[in-house]
């Protein structure tokens, strides 16, 4: 991988590689989950360490077999079957874990194997067959002669062991001439002492494959995000162009959404019903209402109330809150932010750490002024009140509610409910009152109104 980070750590569709193997085994009942772990172990110990899996280090890393018999030695005595699955082939889905727990079981086998049929088998060990398509051996690339490198079948490296003729075997597996102990050697020790093994075939050559590389990681993900979106799909999700839609596995999505093209959902969000969201939208770890529009932009760790639209070329920065039938328009920036019910930022503003009514008007230009150089302070804008263009609130400050300020006003000091202050700094010039209607004769006292 040329890489600093474990290669089981490299995210893949929003998880860590490491955590799909142990979510698919989980889901296949199996759970007693031992991880070794070897280079860099206090990385992977980290990841995924707690909770039903336990991590146990290979010190010195001598081969897969012998990771086995130290992940063996950790398991209860009781238990009945072994799965060995490997920490590099993320896509493993649940339901081949479970037949091979039922072909080694139903078998009466001690061991099941997974089989594919890459496209290129190179790297991999080929399986021979007898003229009955029984296995006789696995044969590794490096001791394979031309006939044998022609076989298209290859051992994918995930098992299901008898544990007790796992433990009874697993001393016996000879050093090689590298000096490590090769899982492989007990399919040989098996079949030479009249054991059964049993092989089963990945449904799709794809999902057995392990990841060596960047490209092996892309095309990883191509395929899980592939199976993500058709899953959306499925549950009554719209996605315009699954290819060019980016959606991590753990992001939830409600019927009738709409996704457009060139939009990332990332990490936990979840996207409620009917909204649309793109094209050309990035969210992460954030929760968007009901009939929410999200348009061009970036919203991250926030939350999102329904009947909402955002964008274009907004961003969101996390600890954001919108509340329902906002309007949060073009190049529109919030940070740390709460904003009421029907509030409106249409146009070029920064609001960081404030707390904003409902029905608030928030002109083109608006800023807070919220770092001092020490520290944030935070701004509060009271119900109805309006923020004239070109405002500066330097924090801490309060416009109350239904106040105004004019267009350029720089507040420097909390404005009274009701008041309007303009220029810089800004001054009072009166408090705002609805201007009665004008009356004609007609309707009863009063000045008529004047046409001039």
């Amino acid at each position: 991988m040329r890489s600093r980070l474990p290669k089981v750590l490299h995210p893949l569709a929003g998880r860590p590689m490491l955590q799909h193997v142990l979510a698919s085994l989980a889901e296949a009942g199996i759970e007693q989950q031992v991880v070794v772990v070897g280079h860099d172990a206090e990385q992977v110990e980290a990841a995924v360490g707690g909770g039903a899996t336990t991590t146990v280090r290979q010190e010195p890393q001598k081969g897969t077999a012998d990771a086995v018999r130290i992940g063996l030695e950790l398991l209860d005595s009781g238990t009945q079957q072994v799965v060995v699955a490997m920490g590099d082939a993320p896509l493993v889905p649940a339901a081949v874990f479970e037949e091979l727990l039922s072909a080694q079981a139903a078998g009466d086998a001690c061991i099941a194997l997974l089989a594919s049929r890459p496209s290129d088998p190179s790297g991999y060990g080929r399986l021979v067959r007898d003229a009955g398509g029984s296995l006789q051996a696995i044969v590794e690339e490096d001791d394979a002669d031309a006939a044998v490198l022609e076989l298209g079948e290859v051992n994918a490296g995930t098992y299901c062991f008898d544990a007790g003729w796992l433990r009874a075997n697993i001393g016996a597996v000879p050093v090689s001439p590298s000096g490590e102990h090769y899982l492989t050697d007990l399919v040989e020790i098996a079949i030479s002492g009249g054991s059964r093994v049993v092989v089963v075939s990945s449904p799709r050559a794809e999902l057995a494959m392990g990841i060596n590389d960047r490209s092996g990681l892309a095309a990883a993900e191509r395929i899980l995000r592939g199976e993500i979106a058709e899953r959306h799909m499925r549950n009554g999700v719209t996605i315009v162009d699954p290819s060019s839609t980016f959606i991590d596995i753990d992001v939830q999505i409600g019927e009738d959404a709409r996704i457009e093209p060139w939009t990332v959902l990332s990490g936990a969000t979840r996207i409620g019903s009917d909204a649309v969201i793109g094209p050309q939208a990035q969210i992460l770890d954030s929760k968007i209402g009901a009939r929410t529009t999200v348009w061009s932009s970036v919203v991250e760790s926030s939350v999102v109330g329904e009947d909402v639209e955002i964008g274009p070329y907004s961003h969101l920065r996390p600890g954001c809150e919108i509340g329902p039938g906002c309007r949060i328009g073009n190049f529109t920036e919030l940070k740390k932010t709460r904003i009421g019910a029907g509030s409106q930022i249409h146009h070029f503003s920064y609001l960081g750490d404030a707390d904003v009514g409902e029905a608030v008007n928030i002109g083109a230009g608006t800023i807070t002024a919220n770092f001092d150089g020490t520290a944030k302070h935070r701004t509060t804008i009271g119900d109805r009140a309006f923020i004239g263009v070109d405002t500066m609130l330097r924090a801490p400050v309060s416009i109350g509610p239904g106040a105004r300020t004019g267009a350029g006003a720089v507040v420097t000091r909390d404005v009274p409910a009701g008041e309007t202050v303009v220029g810089m700094p800004a001054r009072r010039i009166g408090t705002r009152q609805r201007k009665a209607p004008d009356r004609n004769p007609e309707q009863g006292g009063g000045k008529p109104r004047s046409d001039a």
